[in-house]
């Protein structure tokens, strides 16, 4: 669906018109409750955010941590529907995401990494308190979202799987005792659309059920010069079923089961940068060869590829989260099964010429029980203890095959042949965790947590040369190796110490010390595996340890109507686990290792406000300084590309120094019972270096990105209609997700989203 200038226009005018008058909305009764407009929003929202961080349903205010909630209907009201968007949105946060496989999210500049088989979060991702063992996994549009947690810092004595820099707590919206059915249908420009659907439905007293489904499709926003389509095509679908089963006050069973598809071009990568490489660049190299439309301006969006690009995905899920309620204290008991297929095809030579295509295609099964026991809320102390169990298995297929020009453009492949391998990586987790509060007076709580973690961990890699006789000659990094079956165990304890004190009703103050692990593996990457020529110990990578200290205050102040909370951290993160690349024999091989240690500090800022029930406001700003310590990496290519050197007082690779969010929702009422509504948003992030090297041909410039939806709610009998227009990136900046190093002295790019125009229309009933 196109919409036209005029439209866009006057959309707009329509909003700034609601931002900045107020007035129709005060010449109403207040009393009067548009349509199906609920209690709640009608009350005072930020007194009524609660969260689960410590097990418990607290108030966010309550709760000495620093946490930012987004509420389902504030996803709705942008239209950010994908995790990779919600930097706009939450503090500190930063998403790189290429496709589903190469997807990975950061807190305070600890966690942007490139994907590999062997290497888990750095920021622990959980939907329905069930832990996703690959990023990936969260990549499915958000529906039906009761709320998005973000938890800042080390985190372990509470959630089931540790992790050094935070949890991103996806909460979906659980059945409910009473009719609710919903369905929303939007279009916009290149062939945008999105269908939403929901039946909540109680089938007796004790049991209701929920569906809630989706379709997506976007027809891209990268051309291909050299066939005219359009790549990074979005195809998503998926349904979300559930049965809640609650016979009683004391005993509640939620089962959940999922599926999400995606037939995808999402992935395509732009050329971005070139480096020197052999006193030419990639892109003169392959210009003489008969390549086009490979050095342009990569912010222009245009690629010249040959062959297929293609990301599909298919995951299935199915939990069981039970709740007893003993004389008080809550049994909980949480078991949970997933299942993860990726299957993609690349161009990676990036030009129209017969080169190397190719991919990692990932088949993820996990399984994971967690038990926990929280006691009554006491005078003196209360706790929540628990055990957790999980296990994953992973085969990572990689794949190439080379075309006529593959030795030309990269000096390391030979032409026409193939190249193939398997890598396995085993896992099964074992932890015991605990909390207790110590309420040393009424103002005065003293908080520790313990966890023991015990991990056993099997990795393999078997590289297969198809064509032995072509690749015997090359280099011994292409060799056929098998590593045999490499295994590790590693035991770890992580703790919590939290002093906090209750200044007022109204302030809250607190320190924190904590620790965290993420644990070791194997570089399970099968071709061109640094093995065959370093060694097994060469895939052999050490676990990422944290230590954290936290200082921050929380207050609340017009009677409940604006939060301002304000944190200091200082992180230490040793043995950091990232990917870099090392050179062989003119062939740049991918390397999953400890790069160094490194420092995260700062401030955060995070403020809600609400004056009245028309207007609320949210604003978070971050400030980090996220260098690294010590460590080596590959010489920049601007320095020859050759060798190693130091990265100390180097940037962390995807951290910027600088991050700032601002989002307003008002609303008001036209008629007694007819309400407009207006929301907009800006995200905006400094510039950050996509390699550990710092290579000025990583550096990804500043960007900023402005969301603006405006619709109406108009009632119809007791159901009710919900029509809006909406600009996502309304100014069209053109902007990168992430890069990844190509191994030919250049970098290629994950194009963000370019401005999407689009309407919808939403009916509950």
């Amino acid at each position: 669906m196109k919409l036209s200038k005029p439209f866009v226009i006057s959309s707009i005018a329509l909003a700034i018109h609601a931002a900045f008058n107020p007035a129709y909305a005060e010449e109403n009764d207040p009393a009067v409750s548009v349509g199906k407009e609920s209690e709640a929003q009608a009350e005072n929202q930020l007194g009524s955010i609660t969260v689960t961080a410590r097990r418990r349903t607290e108030k966010e205010q309550d709760v000495p941590a620093p946490i930012t909630v987004i509420k389902g209907e504030q996803l709705e009201a942008t239209k950010i529907y994908q995790v990779q968007d919600l930097q706009q949105l939450l503090p500190n946060f930063t998403s790189q995401f290429i496709h589903a496989r190469q997807s990975s999210v950061a807190v305070r500049g600890i966690g942007n990494n490139t994907a590999n088989e062997g290497l888990e979060g750095s920021v622990g991702i959980y939907l329905d308190n069930v832990y996703l063992g690959r990023p990936g996994q969260a990549v499915f549009d958000l529906l039906d979202i009761e709320q998005i947690d973000l938890l800042r810092g080390p985190q372990g004595t509470l959630f089931g799987k540790n992790t050094t820099a935070g949890v991103l707590n996806i909460t979906s919206r659980q059945p409910v005792f009473k009719e609710e059915r919903t369905i929303e249908v939007s279009g916009g420009e290149r062939g945008y659309r999105q269908l939403k659907a929901m039946i909540n439905q109680p089938l007796s007293e004790t049991v209701a059920v929920r569906v809630s489904a989706y379709d997506t499709h976007d027809d891209g926003w990268i051309k291909n010069t050299y066939n005219g389509k359009d790549l990074n095509e979005i195809n998503r679908q998926g349904v979300r079923g559930q049965i809640l089963i609650k016979p009683s006050e004391t005993f509640n069973l939620r089962i959940i089961a999922e599926h999400n598809e995606e037939d995808s071009s999402t992935g395509t990568l732009i050329p971005y940068s070139f480096g020197p490489w052999r006193n030419t660049t990639y892109a003169q190299n392959a210009a003489a060869l008969g390549a086009v439309n490979i050095a342009r301006s990569p912010y222009d969006y245009k690629v010249d590829f040959d062959a297929r690009q293609r990301s599909k995905v298919n995951q299935d899920a199915l939990s069981a989260e039970a709740n007893w309620d003993i004389n008080g204290y809550k049994l909980t008991s949480i078991t949970a099964w997933r299942d993860w297929k990726f299957s993609p095809e690349n161009d990676l030579d990036f030009t129209r010429l017969p080169g190397l295509t190719g991919g990692f295609k990932v088949n993820e099964e996990q399984y994971s029980q967690e038990v926990r026991l929280a006691s009554p809320l006491g005078e003196v102390y209360d706790y929540v203890v628990g055990a957790y169990y999980y296990h994953q298995n992973i085969d990572s297929n990689n794949a190439y095959e080379t075309g006529a020009s593959a030795l030309a453009l990269t000096a390391a492949y030979p032409p026409n042949a193939s190249l193939a391998g398997k890598g396995t990586a085993k896992t099964d987790s074992y932890a015991l965790f605990g909390q207790t509060t110590w309420h040393i007076s009424q103002a005065f709580d003293l908080t520790g947590g313990l966890r023991y973690t015990v991990e056993k961990k099997e990795g393999r890699v078997n590289q297969q040369t198809i064509n032995p006789a072509i690749y015997a000659g090359l280099s011994p990094l292409f060799r056929a190796y098998d590593t045999g079956t490499l295994n590790r165990r590693d035991e770890s304890i992580a703790g919590l110490l939290t002093a906090s004190y209750r200044f007022t009703d109204d302030i809250l103050g607190f320190v924190t010390y904590s620790t965290g692990e993420k644990s070791g593996g194997f570089n399970v990457n099968s071709v061109a595996t640094p093995a065959a020529i370093l060694g097994n110990q060469s895939l052999d990578i050490d676990p990422e340890k944290a230590r954290n200290l936290e200082v921050g205050i929380k207050t609340t102040w017009l009677d409940n109507r604006l939060n301002i909370n304000l944190n200091a951290f200082l992180t230490k993160l040793s043995d950091y686990q990232a990917i870099t690349t090392t050179e062989y024999n003119g062939a740049y091989v991918g390397l999953l290792t400890n790069v160094g240690d490194l420092t995260s500090k700062g401030l955060e800022l995070d403020i809600k406000i609400e004056p009245n029930k028309h207007v609320a406001a949210t604003f978070n700003a971050a400030y980090t300084d996220a260098t690294f310590d010590k460590g080596t990496a590959p010489t920049p290519f601007e320095e020859g590309g050759v060798g190693y050197r130091t990265i100390a007082g180097n940037r962390v690779n995807g951290a910027p120094r600088w991050t700032a969010n601002a989002g307003i929702q008002h609303r008001w009422n036209i008629t007694d019972t007819v309400e407009h509504y207006t929301a907009a948003n800006y995200g905006w992030r400094s510039e950050t270096y996509a390699d550990v090297n710092n290579s000025i041909y990583s550096r990804i410039p500043s960007y900023g990105i402005f969301n603006l939806s405006t619709g109406f709610r108009i009632p119809h009998g007791k159901n009710q209609w919900d029509l809006s227009i909406w600009a996502k990136n309304l100014f069209d900046k053109h902007y990168f997700l992430g890069l990844v190093n190509s191994g030919s002295n250049f970098y290629a790019g994950s194009a963000g989203q370019p401005r999407t125009v689009g309407a919808s229309l939403r009916y509950d009933f």
